[in-house]
């Protein structure tokens, strides 16, 4: 695995609607590079620190997963848990809310713009984000260090590689 991005070499920067800050790994210009044919993506992490609203980012389908902690999302006026294990999908034009959060933590984020006309032909050419998957990705974001990896790095997999069994990460596929 070959590190693309490091979250401990880029700088923060405010939310579309200013309520916190995100680092951003890919952004939807850089990412026609690392997956061409593909529609564009984004992908950051964001620090979560006290209730907010997210930015309404239409067009874009968002893939969102907290990092060490459960938090409580409001999305289009439904309440609901979401866990480090599974994230939470909705589209940009969604009404959604940080409702509850114990302590403060980090989340990933992967957008897609699923109204990329210039891109794919459909959204089965999207990029997906999960936990505990088990096929072929093409990325990684490692969520803890390990001896030689900081954490939040983005890393693309080789054709036939299998992380360790210690390595704590959300896979791009």
């Amino acid at each position: 695995m070959r590190v693309i991005t490091s979250f401990d070499d880029l700088e923060p920067v405010p939310w579309a609607n200013g309520a916190g800050e995100t680092t951003e790994l890919v952004s939807l210009t850089d990412s026609r590079a690392l997956t061409p044919g593909r529609l564009r993506w984004r992908l950051s992490i964001a620090r979560l620190d006290r209730p907010a609203e997210f930015s309404p980012l239409p067009g874009l389908a968002r893939t969102f997963l907290p990092i060490g902690a459960e938090v409580v999302l409001e999305i289009d006026g439904q309440v609901q848990s979401v866990t480090p294990a599974v994230p939470a999908r909705f589209r940009g034009e969604q009404k959604v809310s940080l409702v509850g959060l114990e302590d403060p933590c980090f989340a990933l984020n992967l957008m897609v713009d699923v109204d990329d006309a210039a891109g794919a032909v459909s959204e089965r050419e999207a990029l997906e984000m999960s936990t505990g998957f088990t096929g072929r990705g093409l990325f990684a974001v490692n969520l803890n260090s390990i001896p030689g990896h900081s954490r939040f790095q983005l890393l693309r997999l080789d054709e036939a590689e299998v992380l360790p069994d210690h390595f704590d990460a959300a896979i791009l596929h």
